[in-house]
């Protein structure tokens, strides 16, 4: 197999996040495999009802790259065009979106253990009373809860750096999850290309960096 990029995405959000997320899970693990992406982290809000058809998709493609030497003779012979993407790693998780004003985290489950606390995690968001159909109610003592043997990364909210209230507020997050959840936890970096990126980088890294919390891109 051919190298590809280094970078592996991940944050991504599909149609099953919905006014979130436009294309399916098997449109985007095309994509990926065609920009020839490192992998591909699916994360929709508060489900992980897109990793199976993402998953599907990528088990489509490691079969047909298996048998690729057979299926271009094939075309070659009826004179049709074939075209053999390079199969790309899926890894499955989800976006925590909370109601008591946590920031965003994204959540990837390490091992068997991981994914059964994650499916635990949104189950009890969407048994909750108050919850009305496609609605998951999650709060920060949840995570607390059922947070183990995940990759954790806080999204923050790029407004809160505006003020010093709001980055007291993320710093005290950054504590107490990295208190909590340790190396495995991380913020994560995406640009807005808004033309303050820079700015807001600098800003979030220096948040990061006094907190002990490593940065990862998305």
């Amino acid at each position: 197999m051919k190298s590809g990029s280094a970078f592996f995405e991940i944050g991504v959000r599909t149609n099953f996040s919905f006014l979130e997320g436009a294309s399916g899970p098997e449109e985007m693990v095309v994509q990926a495999a065609h920009l020839r992406l490192g992998g591909l982290g699916i994360a929709d809000r508060n489900s992980v009802a897109g990793v199976v058809r993402a998953h599907a998709q990528a088990l489509q493609l490691e079969e047909r790259y298996r048998n690729r030497e057979a299926i271009l003779a094939k075309a070659e012979k009826e004179g049709k065009r074939e075209e053999i993407l390079e199969p790309i790693r899926i890894q499955p998780g989800a976006r925590l979106v909370f109601s008591d004003d946590t920031p965003d985290i994204l959540a990837y489950p390490r091992n068997r253990r991981g994914w059964a606390n994650l499916c635990r995690l949104l189950s009890a968001g969407n048994l909750k009373e108050e919850a009305v159909k496609g609605n998951c109610i999650l709060t920060e003592a949840e995570l607390m809860e059922w947070g183990d043997e995940m990759m954790l990364a806080l999204v923050p909210d790029r407004t809160l750096i505006d003020h010093q209230e709001g980055q007291s507020a993320l710093e005290d997050y950054l504590e107490r999850f990295r208190r909590r959840f340790r190396k495995d936890f991380f913020m994560a970096l995406a640009p807005a290309y808004d033309g303050r990126d820079r700015q807001v980088f600098a800003v979030l890294a220096m948040l990061a960096a006094r907190n002990r919390v490593p940065l990862i891109a998305t």
